[in-house]
């Protein structure tokens, strides 16, 4: 039996959007069970619940879209939440993004580390595919298979000297996550982001934000964290973009050449076909039941 969990207390950090240039203001508060992952646009008073309906995947980045506004590049904290299973959790933003921040989860996960767990006596609600399940668009391609855990295989081809093709694969739990992939780092190709910036995509950034990649290699004085970081940054996406249903997943995931876009049209696919149920709770023995103290890793 696995509880409903939150974060103990609040907390708040800031940093640059990428998109606007501006510095963003977030905090992250308990929430109670049930409620899922709420977002507030606090400078526009507005409330989005993270779901199948409200979730979008674009052009490099997720967003979180409602009716009267959006929040936009939200995968590294969901897949930092879906990481160390957070069911539970307000976050206010004084803006319409996320923080960059380094371009990996880990500012999400030390965070969220350093506010420690709330455990909720409700059981926690899980989706689990029922059959296997392919869905193509274009070069990219997701498959998704029936499985007792969380587990993600990835694959990316970059025609890149320090690229190529990588794999990595990975069961997802609080520890494995923390330590595998939550360092890896968002990258992307230096003209591409030149020519955004001059189309006024991109209002802010810099090397802090990314790995940045010319012809020949990376521009980062840093260097990688990984060999294979590019493939393990695919698996932090992976694992954000599939909270968009607003639950864990149970199951196998393989991926090819995939995107954010790719993501949130395979998890519509696999929702809308019926390919998905609720996990049924075991049974609860309250007797037993103890609230950790805060920890590294929180498993």
């Amino acid at each position: 039996m696995e509880f409903q969990r939150t974060i103990a207390e609040p907390v708040e950090i800031s940093g640059e959007g990428i998109f606007s240039g501006r510095e963003i203001r977030v905090v992250l508060e308990p929430a109670a069970p049930g409620q899922g992952i709420l977002f507030i646009r606090e400078d526009i008073k507005t409330e989005i619940p993270v779901n199948i309906f409200t979730v979008q995947g674009l052009e490099g980045a997720t967003a979180v879209i409602g009716k009267d506004g959006a929040v936009f590049l939200i995968e590294h904290l969901l897949s930092a939440l879906h990481g160390l299973k957070i069911d539970n959790l307000t976050v206010r933003v004084w803006g319409e993004e996320l923080p960059i921040f380094d371009g990996s989860s880990s500012v999400w996960v030390r965070k969220i580390q350093e506010a420690g767990y709330r455990y909720d006596y409700v059981p926690r609600k899980k989706l689990r595919i029922k059959e296997p399940f392919e869905y193509v668009n274009g070069k990219g391609k997701l498959y998704f298979k029936p499985a007792s855990s969380f587990r993600v295989h990835a694959e990316i081809n970059f025609d890149h000297p320090l690229i190529g093709i990588q794999r990595f694969s990975l069961e997802i739990n609080p520890l494995e996550y923390v330590k595998k992939i939550s360092f890896a780092r968002t990258f992307g190709f230096r003209d591409s982001i030149l020519q955004k910036m001059e189309k006024g995509i991109l209002k802010g950034g810099s090397l802090e934000n990314a790995i940045v990649l010319d012809e020949k290699g990376i521009l980062n004085k840093e260097g990688l964290r990984a060999e294979d970081e590019f493939v393990r940054h695919k698996v932090l996406d992976i694992v954000g973009d599939m909270y968009a249903l607003g639950a864990p997943l149970v199951g196998e995931i393989f991926s090819y050449c995939s995107n954010h876009r790719l993501h949130i049209e395979a998890l519509r696919a696999l929702y809308y076909n019926g390919m998905l149920e609720e996990v049924e709770p075991g049974h609860i023995n309250i007797k037993f039941f103890v609230i950790p103290h805060k920890r590294a890793f929180g498993a």
